[in-house]
């Protein structure tokens, strides 16, 4: 567990101090329970609901029986609550894990003999729209940003560079000839601006494909730098361009709960109307694809050289390409709007027909959630418009009676704006480096990161965080592209590396930290380059400048930001804290989760999650008498 090192009495940003003077917004929190289990507002209230989010979630993993309505609001509530002490450590994948678990709330039985709830397809349809707005903001954005990297097709390679936590996967990929990294730029603008829009295809065939198009996608930028689950939690929405019918979902089906796929009752078409209807989608799809090619060819000019080399170079005008992005903008929610009143209609049509006041009340008081969902699930729908029409000026939404209704939603973290990362691409690298010293004319040693770049020693500048998304890491890239007083967070961090303090040491690599306290911190600038295959490191690094001056445990300047920002420089014991025994049981599995690294602890507990599922379905079927 991370929490004390960053958020604990002696972390970067402690969790108490916005408990006790934060906004409203941030005081909607389950943490504010701690003092009543004996925890107080430290970080043991914040591995308490780790701990029951993460219980939440593994036994929903490994059993139908708790993916239920009440699991689903379970592990929203504390995932909000953990997200709203955040601060500055917060990222757009937290936003969009919030968005995603709303929406799932409503299609959570309330009941373990509830197969299927009538607000399933809108739930889904909501779904798709999450994952197409998220997709198309992350595409649209680059070309109306005016970058010129984007506009000449090489900000993909570049981004291979610069990109906040690379990998090993992306140094050899930045080795590519600047051909292939301008087709695979323009591949990225066909993945996030085009395919999107199949997502809602009546034709299976056609949404596999794009399902199978982003798969490889977000394959790769899996590989290639350290975005934590927010790839994995795109696919996985991505399974929502699945029929229920679909065979990969049967195959998956059977292996996993080892019975045959039932049909649910009153879904779906026949096995004819469903021949009929995607009859043509192979031919859709190969259709599909040559336009793509055809239409990619047209647009970036593709040429050969008099070398034999391929050149791009866009054939549309920064005022062509708005003017486009304008209609589709409109158009996007136009299309959904579309598809969800014919699905509201065709729930309508389902319900059953009452033939006298006493049964139309009865059946009134049955769907009074089925009519309270449908409410919600319109109003997130019209809600979610205002962040997707503020991907370009022209197209935002100015009603004051929209924008503050999104507000709201937004502070729950319900509704979101995606697309702001990639805008501009940063022509260089640029790194924060901590060094220390007990002689402000000595010599200056470094600090040593987890995941980081910051040594051009190959061995430890690449490392993969899988599914742990290191935020801390994370964070030095927002710091290294804006001046100090925008990350207020590195005050606190400094404050407590002259404190020696071990939470925050703990966020370092152990091995390239000083045996006590320092007397001096400051930070450097340094450029770093990718070296080509012929170099022995991953990196070459020049210093720029000093990002800022040398502090001390008593400059006046530190402590004054520190001031500012109402930090605590000493520690002090959370108030409320007399729950003994639960504190020492938290405190134990601390320890033991600490001390394995994150990427590690995560594969372990998927691990054990398929070998429960496999020890399960083997007892199943020695109960049923069937082979092994």
């Amino acid at each position: 567990m991370g929490t004390p090192r960053l958020y604990g009495d002696a972390g970067i940003l402690p969790a108490s101090r916005i408990l006790a003077n934060g906004t409203l917004k941030e005081r909607l929190s389950l943490l504010q329970l701690g003092p009543f289990l004996g925890l107080g507002d430290g970080h043991e209230a914040i591995d308490l609901l780790c701990l029951v989010g993460a219980t939440v979630a593994f036994l929903g993993l490994i059993s139908r029986v708790h993916c239920r309505l009440v699991s689903f609001i379970v592990m929203w509530s504390v995932y909000f609550s953990l997200v709203q002490i955040s601060q500055s450590f917060r990222q757009q994948a937290d936003h969009l894990l919030l968005e995603a678990g709303f929406l799932c709330i409503l299609l959570a039985p309330g009941r373990l003999t509830d197969r299927r709830l009538p607000l399933e397809d809108i739930a889904l349809l909501l779904l798709k729209w999450l994952v197409f707005r998220f997709m198309f903001a992350s595409g649209s954005v680059k070309l109306a940003s005016g970058c010129p990297l984007w506009w000449s097709l090489d900000g993909l390679k570049r981004h291979y560079e610069t990109m906040p936590l690379p990998t090993s996967y992306s140094w050899y990929t930045y080795q590519l000839p600047d051909a292939f990294h301008r087709a695979s730029t323009i591949y990225v603008y066909l993945s996030e601006l085009v395919v999107p829009w199949l997502f809602f295809a009546p034709s299976k065939a056609v949404r596999r494909f794009a399902l199978w198009w982003h798969v490889f996608l977000h394959l790769n930028i899996i590989g290639c730098g350290n975005y934590g689950f927010l790839s994995p939690l795109v696919l996985t929405l991505l399974l929502t361009l699945l029929d229920d019918e679909d065979e990969m979902l049967v195959w998956l089906h059977e292996r996993v709960v080892d019975e045959p796929r039932r049909r649910p009752r009153g879904k779906g078409r026949n096995p004819a109307e469903t021949t009929d209807v995607d009859r043509y989608g192979g031919r859709l799809v190969k259709a599909i694809g040559t336009l793509m090619v055809v239409g990619s060819w047209l647009c970036f000019s593709i040429e050969t050289s008099d070398e034999g080399q391929l050149t791009f170079k866009p054939s549309f005008s920064r005022d062509q390409y708005l003017n486009v992005m304008q209609t589709m903008i409109r158009a996007a929610p136009l299309l959904v709007l579309v598809l969800m009143v014919k699905k509201f209609l065709k729930l309508l049509s389902s319900q059953d027909s009452v033939g006298s006041l006493a049964e139309g009340m009865r059946q009134f008081c049955k769907n009074l959630g089925l009519l309270i969902s449908t409410i919600v699930a319109f109003t997130v729908f019209f809600m979610s418009i205002v962040p997707h029409s503020r991907l370009l000026p022209s197209t935002a939404i100015i009603s004051p009676v929209m924008t503050r209704a999104y507000g709201g939603l937004h502070s729950l973290y319900v509704v979101n704006q995606y697309g702001r990362h990639l805008t501009k691409m940063r022509p260089a690298r640029r790194e924060i480096i901590l060094e220390y010293s007990d002689d402000i004319n000595g010599t200056w040693h470094e600090y040593g990161f987890q995941y980081k770049p910051w040594t051009i020693e190959r061995a430890s500048s690449l490392p993969y965080g899988w599914l742990y998304f290191p935020r801390f890491d994370f964070k030095f890239y927002d710091g290294s592209g804006s001046k100090i007083d925008a990350q207020k967070w590195i005050y606190p961090m400094i404050q407590r590396l002259l404190e020696h303090r071990r939470p925050v040491l703990d966020l370092l690599d152990g091995r390239h930290i000083p045996s006590q306290a320092p007397k001096y911190i400051r930070t450097s600038l340094y450029r770093f380059s990718y070296t080509s295959f012929s170099e022995g490191a991953f990196w070459t690094r020049e210093r720029l400048t000093d990002y800022f001056n040398v502090f001390s445990h008593d400059d006046t300047h530190l402590r004054e930001k520190l001031k500012q920002m109402n930090f605590r420089p000493t520690v002090e014991p959370s108030s409320g804290s007399w729950n003994w025994l639960l504190r020492w049981v938290l405190d134990a599995i601390r320890r033991f989760v600490g001390a394995i690294e994150g990427s590690y602890l995560l594969v372990g507990l998927f691990v054990a999650a398929g070998m429960v599922i496999y020890t399960q379905q083997q007892q199943q079927r020695t109960t049923s008498g069937q082979p092994t």
